[in-house]
């Protein structure tokens, strides 16, 4: 399906520091974030993952993204159509 061409995941997430519910941040720790899994679905697919998983923390539930994130989420995408190196 994906047959080779480049592919990169990521998510949305609240920093495990701001899960305030003892049982949230136990799941989290035992299962993670999203953004590996969907990797790794990509790459049985038959993607080439050209960059780590990567995660974006938000302030709330519906976001807003937590200061800084999304410069760091432009960057991290900016990465991706010109890799450094």
């Amino acid at each position: 399906m994906l047959a080779g061409r480049g592919v990169a995941a990521f998510d949305t997430r609240i920093a495990e520091a701001d899960i305030d519910k003892r049982w949230l941040r136990a799941l989290v720790r035992l299962f993670g974030y999203a953004a590996r899994p969907i990797a790794r679905t990509l790459q049985k697919k038959g993607g080439r993952q050209v960059a780590p998983p990567e995660g974006f923390c938000v302030a709330d539930t519906e976001g807003p993204l937590k200061e800084g994130e999304l410069e760091r989420a432009a960057e991290w995408g900016r990465n991706l159509i010109e890799p450094r190196g």
